[in-house]
């Protein structure tokens, strides 16, 4: 884990018989390969450059160690790029840990880099000075170290690469050997002026969690007020807090409060919900409010969506349905509007010769009239066929 902009150089194991490292972006599967004129990332031997650090850099990395049997050996390494936040000196993730606790911190990383020089020390962010500390080339010394020393010490030192010079920082606890140490209560979530989307009547948890110091501390105390009036004074049948505590690495304090709302109703909406973290040493506060979902809005998209699609379900099957009922009749009309059958002049006097036979009975009046009337208003007049009907284009005789 690396702040944003700063220099971070990470390292292949060194093995015995190596002779070629070879370092990947394995999220899109691409070598880095070695410095080249204005590159940011590069690859040397077994170290893997980032001059500076950029947001886009988070991710996976591979160092393929390559042996002279022609063996290989891959070692996975993950980069989170952290961004500056406004009073944020450095995140939770950014931070080595101390074993000691008789005053002497060293710089982490720092023998990383080559002839780098240490700008200054931070303790909880802000500037360390005193006759009390002794600055060496790569540590501090704190003398005689009693509990309000504990806290979080940042070195911050330069790197120069052909003439370009890199910050990097470093952080890492120290406890001294105090059974407890506060530190200014922080609250980890919710942020302060958050606001939260409800249903009503719906039931909602409100989480609070807050760090109050290095080990288990006197006074501890993570609650919730709703406009400036703690839960305990509540409706209880509403309101109700549970609350719990952990301890996370290096002996950090923490509790966690979760404010139980069974109902939400309309003053909720007006309402102000406080997370309050006191210990010994401070007390901070962090503001959250509710309002509505927007599910008018959400939903206006989806309800056109099915509504236009059920119209075109239903358009689709009337046209099917008549079509099956009125097919004949389509087609007619389609001939006769746009009489697709045109005449072709192709040296014929005719298309087809249509003889019948004649009689007398009373079959021969059906006969005769679908020979003269419907077999030239189809062929003929519809579909631009020329007929030699006998009787009518050729008389007896000829």
């Amino acid at each position: 884990d690396v702040m944003e902009g700063e220099a971070l150089v990470i390292k292949c194991p060194q093995l015995s018989s190596s002779v070629k490292f070879t370092w990947y972006h394995t999220d899109i599967n691409k070598i880095i390969p070695a410095e080249e004129e204005g590159s940011r990332i590069f690859s040397l031997k077994r170290f893997l450059w980032f001059l500076p650090t950029s947001r886009e850099d988070s991710g996976n990395y591979t160092c393929v160690i390559h042996f002279l049997n022609n063996r290989t050996k891959s070692f996975n390494m993950s980069v989170q790029v952290h961004p500056y936040k406004q009073g944020v000196c450095f995140p939770n993730q950014i931070r080595y840990p101390n074993d000691t606790g008789r005053g002497k911190i060293v710089c982490p990383t720092i023998d990383n880099y080559k002839n780098a020089t240490i700008i200054q020390w931070y303790k909880d962010c802000k500037p360390l000075q005193g006759e009390r500390y002794f600055k060496a080339e790569k540590y501090i010394f704190i003398n005689n170290p009693r509990k309000e020393d504990d806290g979080y010490y940042t070195c911050q030192f330069s790197y120069t690469h052909k003439g370009n010079v890199f910050n990097v920082s470093a952080t890492r606890i120290f406890i001294s050997k105090a059974k407890h140490s506060p530190l200014p209560p922080q609250i980890l979530f919710p942020k302060d002026k958050d606001v939260i989307e409800v249903e009503l009547g719906a039931a909602l948890p409100l989480k609070c969690q807050a760090r109050l110091g290095i080990k288990k501390q006197p006074m501890d105390v993570v609650t919730w007020d709703v406009d400036n009036v703690p839960v305990k004074y509540l409706d209880f049948s509403r309101f109700h807090e549970k609350t719990h505590f952990f301890q996370g690495r290096e002996q950090e304090y923490y509790r966690e409060t979760t404010l139980h709302i069974t109902e939400i109703k309309k003053e909720d909406l007006q309402a102000n919900f406080t997370c309050v973290a006191v210990n010994e040493m401070h007390n901070t506060k962090a503001t959250v409010t509710l309002q509505l979902k927007a599910q008018c809005e959400v939903g206006l998209p989806n309800v056109l969506l099915i509504v236009g699609s059920l119209v075109l379900l239903v358009a689709i099957a009337v046209s099917l349905i008549l079509y099956q009922s009125f097919r004949v009749d389509i087609v007619l009309l389609y001939r006769e509007i746009f009489q697709p059958y045109s005449a072709k002049d192709d040296g014929k006097l005719y298309d087809a010769y249509v003889i019948y036979p004649r009689s007398h009975t009373s079959e021969a009046n059906f006969v005769e009239y679908f020979v003269y009337q419907i077999m030239p208003d189809i062929l003929e007049n519809k579909c631009g066929y020329k007929l030699c009907i006998y009787g009518r284009d050729i008389y007896p005789g000829e």
